[in-house]
């Protein structure tokens, strides 16, 4: 039973050991965010967590996106971006590093009524053994912005600017019919209406997969009160047939498409910081100037090969755009900042490290791997050891009988012939009781000696006997 106890405690370590190890590469947590409801102009703070229950936590980065247009950004924890993305890099607040939950405050000022919200486009969260956290749940923040007015029967547009191509008279808020004619090539417009009081709301049907001839666009402005509504009108003639340059200059007010993008270049808005690390640069690219963003470090006229422009995309969202023209590419992608923005060999260098560490990290796996499955193989052989030698020994104990224990003592021959020999002696002298004494002394002397004889002779003594016997009757 001793035994038992200790291969029980034994196996109850080694499985204990094992399941810590592999707890320590199976780190989980989530990502939430508060929902506020806000009014227009109004500073609000929203919360975002990170948390686990499995390990603890030590450092988080992770880059948000949100709606520039409905929502501005002050600050927060470990926290820098605007024009549309926000990064998150460090511990949080409170005492964050070491615990179960890293906290970040970020601070935004409500510009215009309606629903808008967060979300998380990229992460990587680390515990307290550097090792990486799986992220199993990325949630969003649904903000609520309501009107500061809910009165206001104002439903009017303070501008409208659209592109490709140009209204047939100068936009006037009174007005609510225009006309406007495109190319063949043109399937929707991308469109940039403001409504004259900010709590109003607006929405755009018709504006897709424009078919040759009449295309009616509408934009319906709601005013704060939810009652008065006024509609604007875009009458779209696409013309059957169009003038195709191949000309791949960039011009300001041309459309760039790029898979997913499509983005109307426009004038930067002076409250629009440019990204860190770059540079409003200076000259004209294709023969036309156009306001462009390059490294800090760009020679003073040259044009770096990749650079920033601002410009508003088909959903009307407006922000930063990498242009990527190496191997005449011509490439877009949505700007993110990042951190050394513009600073390339310190990005390479970064890049470079990452890489060796990742390096690292998988060499100590292929050693670790491979032990541990060495190690679960050695267990299981010394648990079955273990367990045959208990079956063993238990077993042994029963069988350890003397085979000598059906015997009193060493004299069995003796026992034998003392209940055999004289039972035979008797029977002949009763019947030769008329013999004579010499005879008599005679065949007890006979049967004496045959006693003493060994027991393999036992059948020839009795055979003698008999024969003698009957000589005697």
């Amino acid at each position: 039973m001793k035994r038992v106890n200790v291969l029980k405690h034994f196996v109850a370590a080694i499985v204990f050991i094992m399941v810590y190890a592999v707890a320590a590469f199976a780190g989980t947590a989530v990502i939430q965010f508060g929902d506020p409801t806000v009014k227009r102009d109004e500073t609000f703070s929203v919360a975002c967590k990170v948390k686990s229950t499995d390990v603890r936590l030590k450092t988080a980065d992770i880059t948000i996106q949100y709606d520039p247009q409905m929502i501005e950004f002050i600050e927060g924890t470990n926290a820098e971006g605007g024009a549309g993305t926000i990064r998150l890099n460090g511990t949080g607040v409170g005492r964050g590093s070491g615990t179960q939950t890293l906290e970040f405050q970020l601070k935004f000022k409500a510009s215009y009524a309606g629903n808008t919200g967060l979300s998380v486009v990229d992460q990587e969260v680390m515990d307290t053994t550097d090792n990486l956290v799986n992220v199993t749940k990325f949630g969003t923040s649904a903000i609520k912005i309501n009107p500061v007015n809910t009165q206001s029967t104002d439903a009017n547009l303070i501008t409208l600017e659209f592109s490709p191509g140009e209204l047939d008279r100068a936009f006037d808020p009174s007005v609510t019919s225009y006309n406007v004619e495109v190319n063949s090539d043109v399937d929707s417009l991308t469109i940039s209406a403001t409504p004259e009081d900010r709590d109003a709301k607006v929405a755009i049907t018709g504006n897709e997969n424009f078919a040759v001839g009449m295309n009616r666009v509408t934009i319906d402005v709601t005013a704060p009160d939810n009652v008065t509504v006024k509609q604007y009108v875009l009458n779209v003639t696409k013309l059957e047939t169009g003038v195709t340059s191949g000309d791949t200059t960039i011009t300001s007010g041309q459309r760039l498409t790029s898979n997913p993008y499509t983005i109307t270049i426009m004038m930067k808005p002076d409250e629009v910081p440019i990204p860190s690390g770059y540079k409003k640069l200076s000259g004209e690219f294709g023969g036309n100037t156009i306001e462009a963003y390059g490294p800090t470090d760009t020679i003073e006229g040259d044009t770096p090969e990749v650079f920033l422009i601002y410009g508003m995309n088909q959903e009307g969202v407006m922000d930063f755009y990498r242009y990527d023209r190496r191997n005449g590419d011509n490439t877009l992608q949505r700007y993110v900042a990042e951190a050394n923005a513009g600073n390339y060999e310190i990005l390479l260098s970064e890049y470079n490290a990452l890489g060796t560490e990742y390096n690292n990290a998988a060499k100590r796996l292929n050693i670790i791997f491979p032990a541990a499955i060495v190690l679960v193989v050695l267990v299981v052989i010394l648990i079955i050891i273990l367990i045959v030698v208990l079956v063993r020994n238990g077993s042994g104990k029963d069988s350890k009988k003397n085979k000598y224990d059906n015997y009193d003592d060493d004299d069995d021959d003796d026992d034998y012939f003392n209940s055999v020999r004289p039972r035979r002696v008797n029977a002949t002298l009763e019947k030769n009781e008329e013999g004579s004494h010499s005879e008599e002394r005679k065949l007890s002397s006979e049967l004496r000696n045959d006693a003493a004889k060994p027991a393999d002779d036992i059948d020839d003594i009795d055979d003698d006997s008999t024969d003698d016997i009957e000589d005697l009757g």
